[in-house]
This record gives C-alpha cells, sequence and structure tokens, in this order.
C-alpha cells in the first residue's frame, strides 16, 4: 500500500504508455466516520503545462512504481477546476492539524497511507511518526537500523482541522468526547481554530468545555468569539465562572459582554459579584445553594430538592424567609428521617453568629472560622443578614492551590 508521498509527483502514463505529466495532488470528498475514496487526480500536464482533473475511475494502477491509465489520455473526460467540496490531500491534509478523537488531541499530519477498502482505493490511515516525516523528506535512509516505528491513526478517527472543511462536521463527532477532553483539544488548536470549532457547538456544549479550558485561554477565546457571538454561551456557564472569567477583562470589556446577555436576573447576580475581591467571602462564594422556607414541610422540600437543577454537592438546606434574611439550615440526612408533615422551621439548627461568613471576610479569616468549627460549607450574610450565597471547603482549596 503506498503513501502519498511517495505518489505525489510520479508521472501519469496512459494505456499507450505516453506520458501525460505528473501528480500533483490527489482529491478525496470525504465523510465523517469513513474512509475516503480517491476521487480526482490533479496532474500538471506534460504537453501544455496546465492542470488538469482525472476521474480516479479511470486509473488502471497506483502506487508508488507507477500510475497508469486503463484508456487513452484522449478519451477520458477531464476537468479544469475541482468539484465543489473536493478535499486535496497534499495540499489541505499533509502538515495541517488533524483531532485525534482516540487520543483526545491534536497531532500533525507528515504522510497518508493508501490502501484498497470494499474494492475502492481509499485513504485508510494518518502517519503522526517521525518516519513518516523523514519519508516526505526522502531522508528514510538514517533509520538505517529500522528503529523508528510509523504510527498509523485510523483515517475514520480523526478529523482534519482547517477551512475547507465545515466544522460542524467535526463537531458531530467531537461531541462524544468529554468537555475536558475536547478542551485540551481546544488548548492544542490554534486561536482560529479552537474559536471556530467552539462556535461550532451549541452553546450547552461550548459552556461545559469554555469552563474546562485554561483561564488564560478562556480570556482569548471570548474576547476572539467578541460579546455577541459569546453570549449564547456565557449564558450557559455556571454564573462563579462568568464572573471569574470577567474578572480577568478590563471593566469596560466586561461591561460589553454582560450588555450581550439575554437573562437579565444573571446578569445583575454577576455584576453583585464582581464588586468583591477575589480574596474575600463574597469573591470565593457560590450562590449555587438550597434556600427554602421556615415554614415549608418537609415532603415540599424534598420536592424542591428532586427537581433541583443544582450543580454543587447537597449536603445542607439553608432556610430564609421571603425577604432573604438567613435562620439557619438544616442538613440533608436530618431532612431525609424527618416526618413529612414537619416544618423546616421545627427542624432548624440554629447556628452560632461566628460560623457565618460576611462578605468582606478576607481568607485568612475564612479559613480560621471553617477550621475551628470543621465546616464543609458556611454561609455568607451581608451587611444586613441577607443570605447572599455559600463558601464551600472545595472553593478555598481552589483559591489556595489554582494550579492543583
Amino acid at each position: 500500500m503506498p503513501y502519498i508521498s511517495k505518489v505525489i509527483g510520479s508521472p501519469v502514463l496512459d494505456s499507450a504508455d505516453k506520458v501525460i505529466g505528473r501528480i500533483k495532488d490527489v482529491l478525496i470528498m470525504p465523510k465523517a466516520g469513513e474512509y475516503a475514496p480517491l476521487r480526482y487526480l490533479m496532474v500538471q500536464e506534460k504537453k501544455h503545462k496546465k492542470m488538469v482533473y482525472i476521474p480516479y475511475e479511470y486509473v488502471e494502477t497506483f502506487s508508488h512504481e507507477e500510475v497508469s491509465l486503463r484508456t487513452v489520455f484522449r478519451k477520458i473526460p477531464v476537468r479544469e477546476s475541482p468539484v465543489s467540496g473536493s478535499i486535496f490531500l497534499k495540499e489541505d491534509i499533509l502538515d495541517k492539524q488533524i483531532v485525534d478523537m482516540k487520543g483526545a488531541r491534536v497531532v500533525r499530519v507528515n504522510d497518508l497511507r493508501i490502501g484498497d477498502f470494499d474494492g475502492k482505493m481509499c485513504v485508510l490511515g494518518i502517519d503522526i511518526s517521525t518516519r513518516g516525516l523523514l519519508r516526505r523528506l526522502s531522508l528514510g535512509w538514517i533509520d538505517i537500523f529500522d528503529l523508528m516505528k510509523v504510527h498509523l491513526i485510523d483515517w475514520r478517527e480523526a478529523q482534519p482541522v482547517h477551512r475547507t472543511l465545515k466544522l460542524d462536521k467535526v463537531a458531530e463527532n467531537l461531541k462524544r468526547l468529554h468537555p475536558a477532553d475536547l478542551a485540551n483539544v481546544i488548548e492544542d488548536l490554534s486561536i482560529k481554530h479552537g474559536s471556530k470549532l467552539m462556535k461550532s457547538l451549541d452553546a450547552k456544549a461550548a459552556a461545559k468545555v469554555l469552563e474546562e479550558v485554561e483561564p488564560d485561554l478562556q480570556k482569548i477565546l471570548v474576547k476572539y468569539l467578541g460579546p455577541e457571538q459569546a453570549a449564547d454561551i456565557l449564558g450557559q456557564m455556571s454564573i462563579e465562572e462568568i464572573v471569574d472569567l470577567m474578572k480577568m477583562l478590563t471593566k469596560g470589556e466586561a461591561k460589553r459582554f454582560l450588555s450581550q446577555m439575554e437573562n437579565g436576573k444573571v446578569k445583575n447576580i454577576v455584576e453583585k459579584l464582581l464588586v468583591y475581591p477575589d480574596d474575600t467571602a463574597g469573591g470565593l462564594m457560590t450562590v449555587d445553594y438550597m434556600s427554602v422556607r421556615p415554614n415549608w414541610t418537609v415532603a415540599k422540600v424534598i420536592e424542591e430538592v428532586k427537581n433541583s437543577t443544582m450543580k454543587n454537592f447537597l449536603i445542607y438546606i439553608y432556610v430564609t424567609d421571603e425577604n432573604g434574611y438567613f435562620h439557619g439550615v438544616v442538613s440533608l440526612r436530618w431532612l431525609l428521617i424527618s416526618h413529612k408533615d414537619i416544618k423546616m422551621k421545627q427542624l432548624l439548627k440554629k447556628i452560632h453568629s461566628h460560623t457565618v461568613l460576611r462578605v468582606n471576610h478576607e481568607i485568612n479569616e475564612i479559613i480560621e472560622i471553617m477550621t475551628r468549627y470543621n465546616l464543609f460549607t458556611a454561609a455568607v450574610l451581608d451587611e444586613k443578614k441577607r443570605m447572599v450565597g455559600v463558601v464551600t471547603i472545595d472553593d478555598v482549596m481552589r483559591h489556595l492551590f489554582p494550579n492543583a
């Protein structure tokens, strides 16, 4: 089975053994998840020096030793321009980036393996090895002891990342990757291709991926996308992630991005959280917590828990009144073992004033309080004793060890 590097530049002979010209490229029309049959040979004519496109169905032999046609050249209906949607193996694929679906990584194409599949000559494999690069450069003789191994990726498990491929087709395959794996892929791509891949995903999937991307790249990507294109993605992210991202932008930039958000409630919460420094309880807290009323029954609260969209691990139910004033907490365990008609105010565990946090508490104070009282979570109150969020031990650890 030939490699494309060995075929490019080879002479093309017709059935009369007349040299027609030399191969400059080979064209395919790929489909996601399938081997790609060869469609046309791009040949520079020997006589007129112009490029012609010969349908592959007229090829008799295709190898690194010989490329021959099954009839005389004048009887072949050649094209003078490529078919719309065609991909050039040399121009568009060699030396370009591809997404290795199995490895969830971006690699560079050093060569392409061609072979027969189901009666058709197809692109079967992508060589990403050093040996493939040496073969391209005609330096294969360097590996005289045959120590270098060929590393082929199945063509069906990779998608080219190039302007001539529609990235929505790539995204259809990439959707099966975990958001963290897809984030790794985007981190390996150029900003241009990474942003295009982000735009090709639906807003919810793109948000999950963006949350996994390194913070510095998050900032670059959203700025590259711009406020209008990034708005839908930001709208699907957690409030804490939006706040962290906006804090990396200038005040003017953050204002422009937030102005495009359609969810006014989320926008208002983000704007309020942006005023708190990162190393205070207000800057560390999450607003994703379960809040219920004192007169609610156990049965009603359990139903609320079932229907909750909370992302954080649920340990405590926080009891507040209609105005947000904090009354205390009920543990999830105590809730589950209590009679369904009991009201929350009867189960309420009063919290000592020293075990709650204020929005302006600094990190050292937060650590001291949570350590002294052995707290996994702590309620955060504003100056009027209204509950505005929760700081978890995870929030503290992420602040202390951001790269862990």
